[in-house]
């Protein structure tokens, strides 16, 4: 695992970095969306760049929005495990973080 991100966390995402949807690209209304959400997986999210931004729509917005389709929420974990694995640590130690595996 990558000790320096391990010890001093990150605040940059692992997914995109850019003000925009990650689903739509829209500028506007936008939200930051920790993908593993929960008091302590929120935290291990926002320490490991686990987050995007999303719009309203995509967000809570509507029922396509992360919160409300299962589709979109375990495409995003999956997406960002894959990210995980090949930046910061190995499967096993993103399953030590995170408490599962996605892939």
């Amino acid at each position: 695992m990558n000790s320096r991100i391990l010890q001093s966390g990150t605040k940059k995402s692992l997914l995109s970095n850019d003000k925009k949807c990650y689903i739509c690209g829209s500028p506007y209304n936008l939200h930051k969306h920790h993908i593993f959400y929960g008091t302590a997986n929120r935290r291990q999210s926002e320490r490991y760049g686990c987050w995007v931004y999303l719009c309203y729509f995509h967000h809570n917005g509507s029922d396509a929005g992360v919160h409300f389709s299962k589709p979109v929420d375990e495409r995003l974990k999956q997406r960002c495990q894959a990210a995980f694995e090949e930046q910061v640590g190995s499967r096993s130690d993103f399953i030590s973080i995170f408490g599962r595996n996605y892939l």
